[in-house]
């Protein structure tokens, strides 16, 4: 069983840096719901004087610090987290939680697992069969939805939307390779990555002298090893 809240996440901005341009929207999703919450700058409208995402900031620090035990994003350790970092302290918020270790990026897991024709996230999805398709991204639109135009603010939020719901897709593709995967459960026996309980042995190992079994789960197919106590490690 799951006890973590598990959010996948993606941003949309108008510049690829935070000096520059500022957020949009972000899309949402937790891990055991079938819905994705997208907000955007017009729905946390900022107060006068401050940065245009600064209401929307105070929304997402406390959505990702109160409400979010594990991250899942594609490459947002490297561009959507640090972007939040930067416009967040722009609006004169304290620092989010590190969440290093329970941050799962899956641009690195298919980096460190998979040799596709593209490391994209619509490479990467197309490739294994995700039934959900991207948008294009558009200049024009983007720079119509930083002025407020309804049509294309709408369209931004579509293209999060799918983007966001193809992460999760992926995430239940990937998650038995993510290597480190921090802990969904409570329970010392369940499975580090999905909660599970039913385990099949298949082989063992000798590390240091001590021989380790080797399980699978049952329910995601990851992979750990136990000790004679019963304890996991890390493949």
């Amino acid at each position: 069983m799951t006890n973590a809240r598990i959010l996948h996440f993606d941003i949309e901005a108008t510049s690829l840096e935070a000096s520059f341009g500022h957020a949009l929207c972000m899309g949402y999703r937790y891990n055991d719901r079938k819905r994705t919450d997208v907000p955007t700058i017009y729905d946390y409208p900022a107060k006068k004087g401050e940065e245009p995402d600064a209401g929307l900031m105070r929304h997402l620090h406390d959505l990702i610090t109160n409400k979010a035990d594990i991250l899942v994003s594609w490459y947002g350790k490297e561009y959507d987290r640090k972007f939040l970092n930067a416009r967040m302290l722009m609006a004169g918020l304290a620092p989010m939680p590190p969440l290093s270790g329970e941050h799962v990026d899956l641009y690195f897991t298919y980096r460190a697992n998979l040799k596709l024709h593209s490391g994209r996230l619509q490479g990467v999805s197309e490739a294994l069969g995700c039934p959900i398709s991207k948008t294009p991204v558009r200049a024009d639109v983007w720079r119509n939805a930083q002025r407020g135009d309804r049509k294309a603010v709408r369209y931004v939020v579509d293209h999060c939307d799918r983007d966001v719901n193809i992460l999760h897709w992926l995430y239940g593709r990937l998650r038995p390779f993510v290597r480190q995967h921090p802990p969904v459960s409570a329970d010392p026996g369940a499975c580090r990555v999905c909660g599970g309980v039913a385990w099949r042995s298949n082989g063992m190992r000798y590390r240091m002298g001590a021989i380790q079994r080797r399980l699978q789960c049952g329910g995601c197919g990851a992979w750990t090893y136990r000790n004679a106590k019963g304890e996991q490690r890390v493949p």
